[in-house]
């Protein structure tokens, strides 16, 4: 019990680590589009605005660790979620591979965050698909 629930808590601490950082990188995206289209509309507000979309598209892999400890309704839940975040990062992934193979790479940390993101969301979708993070019934 005590090896899962040391993995239980490497999941929690990956999975909320690159769910808080994927949000933040959103929020600072979308800001600063914001300050290069309309700088004199985008305030704080947009911040916390964005910010909050920011949360709201890392929703899924924020639920996954506490999903997985659970039934199946709050695991499909979590996954429906991570779907459209999932998608995205993998096709960002994917297209930083062709510009790297084209001579045109983007820049190695972003390209670094979206592998990772693709990464934490396969850990995170066959933990959901397999849902026995939790405790060990005990038997007898």
């Amino acid at each position: 019990m005590a090896e899962r629930g040391g993995v239980l808590v490497a999941f929690f601490v990956v999975a909320w680590l690159t769910g808080l950082s994927l949000a933040t990188a959103f929020a600072a995206a979308a800001y600063g589009f914001g300050r290069i289209s309309e700088p004199e509309r985008t305030d704080v507000i947009s911040l916390a605005i964005f910010g909050v979309m920011g949360l709201a598209s890392q929703a899924g892999l924020l639920l996954a660790p506490w999903a997985t400890t659970r039934g199946l309704a709050p695991r499909i839940v979590a996954a429906l979620l991570m779907g459209p975040a999932g998608v995205s990062l993998s096709i960002f992934a994917y297209e930083g591979f062709t510009r790297y193979a084209a001579g045109s790479p983007i820049w190695v940390v972003a390209w670094g965050i979206y592998l990772w993101g693709v990464l934490v969301y396969a850990v995170a979708y066959v933990a959901l698909g397999r849902g026995r993070l939790g405790r060990v019934p005990r038997r007898g």
